[in-house]
Order: structure tokens, then sequence, then C-alpha cells
């Protein structure tokens, strides 16, 4: 049992000592004077392996160095390369929506009805901070010829439609109502039959407007998707300008007319631009107006 104890410990020892004893020895047969005595082909051989190993481990630091050397510039190419990528990326993008928006002027510049009238491009730029849900804000004013009450039409999607009507004019910039305004009144006509009528807004952009006043006898001619214009009876909008569409209609047993909803022709979420028109003659002769 005491032998037993001890016998691992031992042959630990005496290992250290056997590697310790060949270290010893291999030292002592590369010395200098070891090696004077050793024959020249041992010598050559002995001095070459050890060229051979200095070598390699030298050859091994140095590619090992190389190649972090390396993928630090690939790396830094890398993150170059990324760069000009995204870059490349958001130019393609701005050209996209350079594209489309000049797409959309021209196809605002090729508006061609209302001959008789000047239309002046505006870009929608706000919304009035005082009537949030129901006025826009136009960069024109009345250094750029706006008068309060002109018209203001749209063209989108091959359309052409009411927009509303300017209600304030500053000097670069104009407020306008649109026709989904509770305030807002167009007279109006059903363009199939011509019956005249009156068109109110509900408060509400996606609220359908109201075609007042019509006649109960048109009831049975009526169709939903009939177009429904301006009439100009109210000199204040141009005749025929598309209103909108024919929606649906309530009959009143107690009144002489119908209340036709009717679906607005532009939907004013999606558009950027706008036409403020007057005919020549309106903008000439009142200067300053809604100063």
């Amino acid at each position: 049992m005491k032998n037993n104890r001890f016998h691992g410990p031992t042959r630990a020892v005496h290992q250290k000592a056997s590697i310790c004893l060949v270290l010893a020895l291999a030292i002592l047969f590369v010395s200098t004077k070891t090696m004077v005595r050793v024959p020249d082909i041992f010598k050559g051989y002995i001095i070459g392996s050890m060229q051979k190993g200095f070598s390699a481990v030298s050859s091994f630091f140095s590619r090992t160095i190389g190649a972090v050397s390396q993928l630090r510039t690939i790396q830094k190419d890398y993150e170059s390369l990324l760069s000009k990528m995204q870059d490349y990326e958001l130019r393609e993008r701005d050209f996209a929506a350079l594209a489309e928006e000049n797409q959309r002027l021209k196809e605002l510049l090729d508006l061609s009805s209302l001959p008789d009238t000047k239309k002046m491009i505006a870009h929608i730029i706000a919304r009035d901070p005082s009537n949030m849900y129901s006025s826009l804000v136009i960069d024109k004013g009345y250094n750029d010829g706006i008068k309060k009450y002109m018209p203001v039409i749209a063209y989108h999607g091959g359309v052409e439609g009411l927009v509303g009507k300017i209600i304030e004019v500053n000097a670069s910039t104009s407020v306008l109502q649109p026709l989904y305004d509770q305030r807002f009144f167009a007279a109006a006509r059903l363009a199939k039959t011509r019956a005249e009528g009156m068109i109110n807004g509900q408060g509400f952009r996606d609220s359908p407007l109201s075609l007042l006043y019509i006649s109960k006898n048109e009831r049975d001619q009526l169709k939903q998707g009939d177009i429904v214009v301006t009439s100009g009876l109210d000199q204040v909008f141009p005749s025929e300008i598309m209103i909108g569409r024919v929606e649906g209609f309530k009959l009143n047993e107690f009144s002489s007319s119908l209340v036709i909803d009717v679906q607005p022709a532009i939907d004013l979420s999606s558009i950027e631009y706008v036409f403020v028109v007057g005919t020549p003659p309106m903008i000439s002769s009142e200067d300053g107006a809604g100063k």
C-alpha cells in the first residue's frame, strides 16, 4: 500500500529528469566545442535542419503578418465599397423620385381643357394651422396674381376635377377651401340630364359630397356612376368642371328634392399640385384683391 502511494510521484520525477537530460545532451551536442568534433556530414545535416526549422518559423510568422495586413486592406476596401453602394442607392432613389415628380408635372402641364382661362400651377405646402381639417395652404399669393374666390382644380390619374376655391390670399401663400368643407357650395348639374342643383361638402375628406335640390323626377333616370359637373351659374366656377360621380341617393317623402351622394373625382390625399383658375379679365381687373 505504501509503495503504491509513492509510485506515481516517483515516475513523474523520473520522466521530468529524463526530459531534462535529453535537452542537456542536445544543447551540449550543438555547442561550439561539440560541433567541432562532429564529422562534417553530420554537422551539415544538423545545421541545415536547424536553418530549415528557423526558416519555416520565420516564414510562418511572415505569412501570418502578411495575411493580417491583407485582411485589413480587404476590410477597408469592403467598407469603402459598401459606403459607395449606399451612396448609389440613395442617388437611385432620388433619381426615381425626381423622375416621378417630372412625370407628374408633365401630366399637369399637358392639361388641355378650360382653354379660355388662365391656369397657375401651385404646390400644396401645408394645412392651415387654425383649421387643420378643412383648409390647405398653397405656395402662391397676390404677388403671383392670385385673387380671393378663384377656383382651384387638379389633374390626377387622367382626370381633371374640382378641388375648391381660394378663401384667403397673402403675399406669397394662399388658403384653399376644399370642396369637402361643410361651408363649401358650388352650382352643379348632372351631366347626362342637365338637372341643376348645388354641391355641398360634409366636413370630412373621406365622406361623399351632397348634391342638393335635384328634383325627385330625376330618380328614374339617375344611375350610380353618373357624372356631376359645375354649371357655372354661380359665376365663381367655370362650367363643365368635373366634380365627381353619383354614388347613391336618398329620397325624402317630405321634400320635393333628392339628396345625392357624390364621390369626388379628385382624391385630395394623393395630390401635391393644383391649378388656380381665373379668366384673364378677372386676373387683370382686381389687382390687390385679397391683400
